[in-house]
């Protein structure tokens, strides 16, 4: 089992599709419900044999690889090492410019 990801929301999420394209929504009383046709019940989500991602990101124990761990931690930025790389794209143009003749415009 993977742990630290989220369980599928089934008919909740809007990347779930059903293989079958048996998906109904009804309204019982004051209750929105999405109900499988084959089945005639609620649908059940992931744990069905018909269900499906879009995005590529359900896993065979039913858990979303797009709402994991590794997506929830923001990514570094580094602000010094972008810094450097700009300095040596700008060294470069400058090289090219004088060569040139036109050091000036930079």
């Amino acid at each position: 089992m993977s742990s630290g990801l989220k369980d599928c929301e089934g008919p909740k999420c809007p990347e779930f599709r059903c293989l079958k394209k048996c998906l109904r929504i009804v309204r019982r009383g004051d209750k929105v419900m999405i109900i499988c046709s084959l089945t005639n019940d609620a649908c059940i989500g992931a744990k069905c044999q018909f269900a499906s991602c879009a995005a590529h990101a359900l896993t065979p124990e039913g858990k979303c690889l797009r709402h994991g761990p590794e997506r929830e931690t923001p990514s570094e930025f580094d602000i010094i090492k972008e810094a450097k790389k700009f300095e040596k794209e700008v060294e470069k143009v400058r090289s090219k410019l004088k060569k040139i003749g036109l050091e000036d415009y930079l």
